[in-house]
């Protein structure tokens, strides 16, 4: 089009809008001939995660290190519409795609990139993934279609990561954590030290902390424990016991330290358990929060324990003391970023079995509550020096 006003856009920048004006714009009134906040995009980078929404969570952290090696790029982000709300207020992430049918958004169908990023070997995602337009010299890394439709992966790493997935014993082997593992499939530098990445509003923190007032109206404490209580239905030896959870909550009244309950729709009946065994010395942050007010509740607490679930990876996100418990899956590929314990059975020869069983006693009745307080005595110690 001949048109010098259409011409004089900086449609490349990273804040231009087609249909609104950008935020400089808006906000101080830029414009884009000569705009100094002018933000040049030479390279668009789709990733593919779809997977449960702690797995999405978990991955976010690989994001800095894009933007460190690619500064200039645009990252467009396809997932699962439940894993959407992880990424309000995500500055790494440019576009945010949802699907929900393995169909890809037209938006992305018609954007030719220049890398193309799939870490899981599922074969929907590496088909949404190979589905996606590489413009010229572009290509893709992780995993892909072959020629008869099936996953190949892309690289050597990725091929270690596949025959991991597909083998207990070398799942069971494995001392690697999963940043490690998908850093060299994502091509980053090692060791990948960033956290996962949630950010909260102040106003979801203020609501938060409105709820907590509330909620301990006549209550003192010295610090505040979060306990995720459940493990969600594909592991249930990912969740501690009963027992132990009782013990503990008792163990921190002792002590003076209040026990915060953490859990969704499948926790309610625990949670009730939980509150007429121990009813002055927790509260329940309730079982129908949305994602971002469950982890603005969670983020209130000064240490967390929890099994191997999406608790864990935004204790993670949030930078809270995370003491992880673990019986069938693999501690080893949990990085705590120095911020926590991992707490499990040891000697049990059954540990990462990533199955289900009936064997007693099992992995999580052989997690005392002695071990859980004695890992989280010193992160406690210091939440309440600072206090």
């Amino acid at each position: 089009m001949d048109s010098p006003a259409f011409h004089a856009l900086a449609r490349d920048c990273r804040w231009f809008r087609p249909e609104r004006p950008c935020l400089p714009h808006k906000l101080r009134g830029k414009v884009c001939e000569g705009c100094d906040e002018y933000d040049p995009i030479d390279m668009r980078v789709a990733i593919v995660k779809l997977g449960a929404v702690g797995d999405v969570l978990r991955t976010t952290a690989f994001l800095p290190g894009l933007r460190r090696r690619y500064p200039n790029a645009s990252v467009s982000w396809l997932t699962r519409p439940e894993a959407a709300p992880l990424f309000v207020g995500n500055e790494f992430v440019d576009e945010l795609h949802t699907t929900n049918d393995a169909t890809l958004p037209e938006t992305m169908r018609c954007t030719p990139f220049d890398l193309v990023i799939c870490p899981d070997a599922d074969h929907e995602t590496a088909s949404l993934a190979t589905g996606l337009r590489l413009r010229e010299g572009g290509r893709r890394i992780g995993y892909g279609l072959d020629g008869d439709g099936r996953v190949e992966p892309l690289s050597e790493s990725a091929l270690a990561w596949l025959l991991m997935g597909v083998s207990d014993a070398r799942k069971k082997a494995n001392t690697k954590t999963y940043q490690t593992m998908l850093g060299e499939i994502f091509e980053l530098p090692l060791p990948i030290e960033d956290r996962p990445m949630l950010a909260l509003s102040d106003t979801e923190v203020e609501t938060a902390r409105r709820w907590l007032a509330t909620a301990t109206a006549n209550k003192s404490w010295r610090t505040l424990v979060g306990i995720n209580t459940g493990a969600g239905g594909r592991w249930p030896r990912k969740q501690w016991t009963l027992g132990g959870q009782i013990g503990l909550i008792t163990a921190l009244a002792a002590d003076g330290d209040l026990t915060v309950l953490l859990g969704g729709s499948e926790e309610r009946q625990r949670h009730a358990e939980l509150c007429a065994a121990c009813p002055d010395a927790c509260i329940d942050a309730g079982n129908d929060n949305g994602l971002r007010e469950f982890a603005a509740r969670l983020g209130l607490c000064d240490a967390l324990v929890t099994g191997d679930t999406m608790a864990l990876h935004l204790g993670c996100a949030l930078g809270k003391p995370t003491i992880a418990l673990f019986g069938p899956t693999s501690s080893a590929e949990i990085d705590l970023y120095g911020r926590g314990s991992k707490v499990f059975a040891e000697g049990l020869d059954c540990l990462v079995c990533y199955g289900t069983c009936d064997r007693e006693p099992s992995c999580q009745d052989l997690i005392s509550v002695d071990m859980v307080r004695e890992a989280l005595a010193p992160w406690l110690a210091a939440a309440s020096n600072k206090a």
